[in-house]
């Protein structure tokens, strides 16, 4: 298959419709909702570029529900409320494909389940049940509370520390050690490096056009190039260092021995006895990487950034953690343990609202399709933005705040469909949901029986950097208080 920043496009794939180019090919207008315009050629783009979030938060606000424009040249139509996101992401699904930032991600990941097509994608799903089963979370969390216990060993009282970073660090290293065992530590500095590039990348490049430059001469573009394949050889060779002690396909019983995920992706088969090629575990490892890494450490750092902005909510939090048996008895933590956190999963809920790691969805149209009532022609860039539909003020009062008491027992289930996503639906939600949650638990209680963390800058919150995920800006620097003088004071 070759490496993901150079391979084609799998021919299993459906054909994707051109894109539609209004100057080219009219569309009635009374087929699509209204949108901006601007007779000022690339100001819209200008715009949408200089900040995405910003952009589509005042498209719903001027267009209301549906907005349709022009990136490019190519038309887009934003869908933002709840029952269009579900159409398109569950009940529509398979008249639409992944979008332009899917499409730029797959230079990295290659063909893993956030960025695959039917039907690559129902064999990868089917299979990838078991390293998520309920039997083995006990094992990583298990893992996760070890791992956090060593690095806030290593945290100093008094010091600043860079938040961003060190949440970055801490959750490569949970993820290396889940994924690989030991045998990734020496390249978790490299993975991270690599991972920050390619993330940067994916998002700057996803316009429609700029892809013609991923093989010029450009030194922007070959840092992106690099980048990825830097992350497939590392992982190329773990694998083949993997193989060669001796697990192959069908061994699951030995692979459930083993304290890796890459063990057990090897040994999976599915329905028809066939299993992952080399080049398809490989993928899944970087996806999971991905997935497990990036995504987590950016949630962690906004959770605890709206934290020292409410202190009653961080009270309550630090009340929850001296409660927790397993932290004073120095112990792994059960499933159950976690799961019965309220004030832990009220917050990371509130934080996923606010601050969703993936913050838009893109999709593209495969044909003529409605979307409650919205006419979508084939070939059609769609966004769905859980960073605009988390902000429904008819859904949630008051949106913009940080308010985890919203979270009370039953709110979510009485949510409409498609109002609250931060792990996708349907058949494309995430895996790793329930991974990304106890780890989620875990830190934010682990840390808040022992310190708390004291923004050092003049905004109370950091700015947002988005790319491919939603990240703050810079390094996010935090004063590190002991429990005991933060109580005093």
């Amino acid at each position: 298959m070759g490496r993901p920043f150079t391979a084609p496009r799998p021919a299993e794939y459906a054909d994707v419709p051109p894109a539609v180019r209004p100057a080219v090919r009219p569309t009635p207008a009374a087929a699509l909702p209204a949108g901006p315009r601007s007779v000022v050629p690339g100001r819209t783009t200008l715009r949408f570029v200089r900040d995405t979030p910003r952009f589509l938060m005042d498209l719903r606000r001027r267009h209301g529900a549906a907005s349709a424009f022009e990136l490019r040249g190519e038309l887009f139509v934003a869908l933002f409320a709840p029952a269009m996101v579900h159409d398109v992401l569950v009940a529509k699904q398979h008249d639409f494909v992944k979008g332009v930032g899917f499409a730029r991600m797959r230079k990295v990941l290659g063909e893993g389940l956030l960025t695959n097509e039917e039907p690559v994608h129902l064999r990868h799903r089917r299979m990838m049940q078991a390293p998520f089963h309920h039997s083995r979370l006990d094992d990583y969390a298990a893992l996760m509370a070890t791992l956090t216990a060593e690095e806030l060993d290593r945290w100093t009282p008094g010091t600043v520390l860079p938040l961003a970073p060190t949440m970055m660090r801490l959750t490569l290293e949970i993820v290396a050690r889940t994924l690989f065992g030991t045998g990734a530590a020496h390249d978790a500095a490299r993975i991270g490096a690599a991972m920050d590039v390619a993330i940067d990348r994916i998002e700057r490049t996803m316009l429609p056009g700029l892809d013609r430059f991923d093989h010029s001469s450009l030194p922007w573009f070959r840092a992106f190039a690099r980048a990825s394949d830097e992350l497939a050889a590392i992982a190329e060779r773990l694998v083949r260092e993997r193989r060669a002690q001796g697990v192959t396909a069908g061994d699951v019983a030995t692979a459930r021995k083993e304290e890796d995920l890459l063990g057990l992706l090897l040994a999976l088969r599915d329905e028809d006895g066939s299993s992952f090629s080399d080049d398809e575990v490989r993928d899944e490892a970087l996806t999971l990487i991905l997935s497990g890494h990036e995504t987590t450490a950016n949630t962690l750092t906004w959770a605890f950034s709206y934290l020292a902005t409410d202190p009653e909510v961080r009270l309550d939090l630090e009340r929850e953690a001296d409660a927790q048996a397993w932290l004073m008895e120095g112990r792994p933590p059960t499933v159950e343990e976690l799961l019965a956190t309220p004030v832990a999963s009220a917050v990371l809920n509130e934080t996923l609202r606010l601050a969703p790691p993936v913050w838009v969805a893109p999709r593209r149209a495969l044909r003529d399709v409605d979307v409650q009532g919205v006419g979508l022609p084939a070939g059609a860039h769609v966004i769905v933005s859980q960073y605009v539909t988390h902000r429904d003020p008819a859904i949630f009062a008051d949106p913009d705040r940080f308010r985890p008491d919203r979270w009370v027992e039953g709110f979510e289930r009485g949510l409409p469909r498609g109002a609250y996503v931060p792990f996708g639906a349907g058949t494309r939600r995430c895996l790793g949901d329930q991974f990304a949650l106890l780890e989620g638990r875990i830190i934010l209680l682990a840390v808040a029986r022992r310190f708390r963390l004291v923004p050092t800058g003049r905004r109370p919150l950091p700015r947002a950097q988005p790319r491919a995920t939603y990240r703050a800006r810079g390094p996010v620097p935090v004063r590190v208080e002991p429990r005991q003088a933060a109580l005093r004071t």
